[in-house]
């Protein structure tokens, strides 16, 4: 997303000056939110909008089934007196503005422009903001050398995740670069996380930043994720696995965020591992037709055609249970691969973080077929009737348990 075309106002108010526009739902008839008002003005809420006012008054989007928006607010405006800061997105391209995160005026919040000065500075790289969130990548002041997994070269680098619309703290999380195709796997779990204190109001944001950007050091949170990916390259994907990120794939593609209006990279590497055909993620592929996708057809190829493996229709047919102890032609290692390369270069902002999180829980938990490969070599081996020695009996058993 072009960053420079965006303004940001912090605006302070209180509940009563807040109200909801709505219009009738085409499907169900039912009134839906058209915009939100503050000081008179409609504005699109955001879903951090709505999740941040949650929070911060102690109610949830239940309450809308049984109580329209305004009366809701109206009931808050009663008990609730204190300011409220809100944020608002200006976007001098579309005209576009929009309502983000609701927060306590008491709250520090990291001022856009004085932010992007700073990762400016300290040499920020991909620089991307979406729904009142920048992230930028860096590199570690140490232990940024290249190392070698499953005959890969990789790089430390570092994730900084600052929210500008005053909800949440900022975050930092570990990432590898993967050389050979510019992917970067960023471990978006608790595991691979670190948060920076902001202090009170008053206090300067942009210290913390400064101070985590010239110090930030995390050699355990690095070892550990790379231990992962070594893991990764020595166990077999399970069909439940596979299952779980060619569901989140096809969801990408159902909702647009996936190769369509730009959001696949323009001059795209050739060797680009997901998409090297002549077929471009564009309008024109069938977004909804999972068998015109490249996407899902070279995910098909990693994967092998694990129904027609198993003799099913569907793999969903089996429990998930079972799914944990059947193997796919893919290991680990080619997930996280395949996903880090639709979230780098073929997905917007919005497809990147998710695709990105899915990354991050299944590498931070234990695969369902770890160290596999250590018992069977070969894909074909799960399935024959061999006679095994004892240790390798019990190696079957830890498996299928």
């Amino acid at each position: 997303m072009a960053i420079a075309d965006k303004r940001f106002d912090y605006t302070f108010t209180a509940v009563n000056n807040l109200g909801v526009e709505t219009e009738p739902d085409k499907r169900s008839g039912q009134p839906k939110v058209k915009a939100v008002l503050v000081n008179g003005e409609p504005l699109e809420p955001t879903e951090r909008f709505w999740t941040s006012l949650y929070a911060r008054f102690g109610f949830s989007g239940s309450f809308f089934k049984y109580f329209r928006h305004n009366e809701v607010l109206d009931r808050i405006a009663h008990v609730e007196y204190d300011p409220i800061r809100v944020c608002i997105e200006r976007d001098s391209v579309t005209g576009k503005n929009r309502l983000l995160a609701v927060s306590s005026p008491t709250k520090p919040v990291a001022i856009y422009d004085d932010l992007m000065a700073t990762l400016g500075r300290y040499e920020g790289q991909s620089i991307v903001y979406s729904d009142g969130v920048v992230e930028s990548t860096h590199i570690p002041r140490a232990g940024a050398n290249t190392f070698n997994i499953c005959g890969d070269e990789f790089s430390n680098r570092f994730v900084m995740s600052v929210p500008v619309d005053g909800y949440g703290l900022p975050n930092i999380y570990l990432s590898l670069l993967r050389h050979i195709c510019a992917n970067g796997a960023i471990g978006y779990a608790k595991a691979f996380r670190s948060s920076l204190a902001l202090g009170k109001g008053s206090d300067d944001v942009n210290y913390s930043v400064v101070r985590a950007l010239e110090g930030f050091g995390n050699d355990e949170g690095f070892a550990a994720l790379r231990s992962r990916f070594d893991a990764a390259g020595s166990s077999w994907a399970s069909v439940n696995e596979a299952q779980s990120l060619h569901k989140h794939l096809l969801k990408m593609l159902y909702h647009k965020h996936v190769g369509w209006n730009g959001a696949s990279v323009a001059g795209e590497s050739e060797t680009s591992s997901v998409n090297q055909s002549d077929t471009t993620l564009t309008n024109g592929v069938k977004l909804t037709d999972e068998i015109s996708s490249p996407i899902i057809t070279k995910f098909h190829a990693l994967t092998g055609d694990v129904a027609g493996i198993y003799g099913i229709s569907n793999p969903d047919a089996l429990s998930v249970k079972r799914q944990r102890t059947l193997p796919t032609k893919a290991k680990v290692y080619d997930l996280l691969n395949f996903v880090s390369e639709v979230a780098t270069h073929h997905a917007d902002e919005f497809g990147a973080r998710s695709s990105q999180a899915w990354l991050g829980s299944l590498v931070s938990g234990e695969f369902d077929l770890e160290n596999s490969c250590q018992v069977y070599g070969d894909f074909q081996d799960f399935f024959l009737d061999k006679k095994v020695d004892g240790e390798t009996a019990m190696d079957l058993q830890r498996l299928q348990n």
